[in-house]
């Protein structure tokens, strides 16, 4: 194995694991979906498979964007700005 590629036990492995992994991410489901150049469904049907492992194209993507994440080659910073605030605009006091 490429040790430059991570140790693919820290990979997620299972849907309820990639929806922990792209929480502490802070992403959403479509914002994973295309940083994955997959369907946001994808994603969405992936992290509900009960005891199922992820699909491969689902491992491999995750795997890459972990890599790409890890040699600074994606910046996540441009997804956050551009979320729209939720909630309640703050008073100007």
């Amino acid at each position: 194995m490429d040790p430059e590629l991570g140790d693919p036990i820290n990979s997620p492995k299972t849907g309820k694991e990639l929806r922990a992994w792209r929480k502490a991410l802070g992403l959403r489901q479509r914002d994973l979906a295309e940083l994955l150049s997959l369907n946001h469904q994808t994603i969405s049907r992936a992290e509900l498979a009960k005891g199922a492992g992820l699909k491969r194209e689902v491992l491999v993507a995750v795997q890459l964007l972990q890599h790409r994440l890890l040699h600074g080659e994606i910046d996540l910073s441009p997804i956050f700005k551009a979320r729209p605030r939720l909630g309640r605009p703050r008073k100007n006091v």
